[in-house]
């Protein structure tokens, strides 16, 4: 198969794989797919990240955040801050898997290639 066809087939289960767990439908589904697979590597590199904020979080309200004032101000900032960028991540992945492209996410994409699937 040419990387055109390759790309045109895969492109709405690479767009899928940014959000949540939905990365492990490309393996799942289209395991000869290169281009749905780089996208899946990143999506899980992505969700792998998400629970990594999400335990920080939880750590930063049971400690930092039981300070009064300036404990509370500092949680709903981090978590303001890491739940946006995630977001805005995940929907550049989105767009850039919808148009084609091949794209890697700032700091965790030099990674995608060490993703087991």
């Amino acid at each position: 198969m040419n990387e055109q066809a390759e790309h045109t087939e895969g492109r709405l289960l690479a767009a899928a794989s940014y959000i949540l767990f939905l990365c492990f439908l490309p393996p799942l589904l289209q395991k000869e797919n290169a281009f749905a697979m780089h996208h899946a590597r990143q999506g899980f590199l992505l969700f792998c990240f998400e629970i990594v904020l999400a335990i920080f979080i939880t750590i930063v309200a049971a400690s930092i955040g039981r300070i009064p004032f300036i404990g509370t101000a500092i949680e709903v900032i981090l978590t303001f801050a890491g739940w946006v960028s995630v977001l805005l991540v995940a929907l550049i992945g989105i767009v850039k898997a919808v148009s084609g492209e091949h794209w890697n996410i700032p700091l965790l994409g030099q990674y995608h290639s060490k993703v087991p699937f």
